[in-house]
């Protein structure tokens, strides 16, 4: 450190100066060694930004909660969905999901179950029906359920609302 034996300001303010200044080197100096050493996390032949995928054994148990999820639809998807329904839940079956169609009250459910080995297909799940009840084919639909795929419903009104008068909303489920 620096010694500062005087009592006037001025030293004072010339030692609190000297002090700081070797103090800033000090750090700085520690930096440089850290800037200089390997890190891991740097390593260009590792990408770090793709996803890893998640396989049917990769979870230790069974999810300890049910979650489930329920959309309605309106009365004139019925007659279509009522036609795809067989291929929603085989689609869902494979992926350890129930679904239940209810035409009384216009409503589709998805719902954990013992056999649900992703912990992230419920939502997936949940996208694939609320889909399905805004006249989305299944064909397209199913394409949610897909790792890489995401799927968001944009409500025009508050849309337009916010960003000026909408001419054309296109929605395409494209990797």
């Amino acid at each position: 450190g620096t010694h500062c034996s005087t009592t006037r300001q001025s030293a004072r303010r010339r030692c609190r100066a000297a002090a700081a200044a070797q103090e800033s080197q000090l750090a700085s100096s520690a930096m440089g060694k850290m800037k200089n050493m390997d890190k891991p996390w740097e390593d260009d032949s590792v990408d770090h930004w793709k996803p890893e995928a998640f396989a049917q054994g990769d979870m230790a148990g069974p999810l300890l909660e049910e979650s489930s999820f329920a959309v309605l639809f309106p009365a004139y998807r019925e007659k279509y969905l009522r036609e795809v329904w067989p291929q929603v839940t085989s689609a869902l079956k494979e992926q350890g999901v129930a679904c239940q169609l209810d035409l009384i009250e216009g409503s589709m459910t998805v719902s954990t179950t013992r056999k649900t080995w992703d912990p992230y297909i419920i939502l997936k799940a949940r996208d694939l029906i609320k889909l399905l009840a805004r006249s989305v084919h299944l064909q397209q639909a199913l394409k949610a359920l897909q790792d890489d795929v995401f799927s968001d419903v944009i409500k025009e009104r508050a849309a337009s609302a916010a960003a000026g008068p909408v001419h054309s909303v296109s929605s395409h489920l494209e990797p």
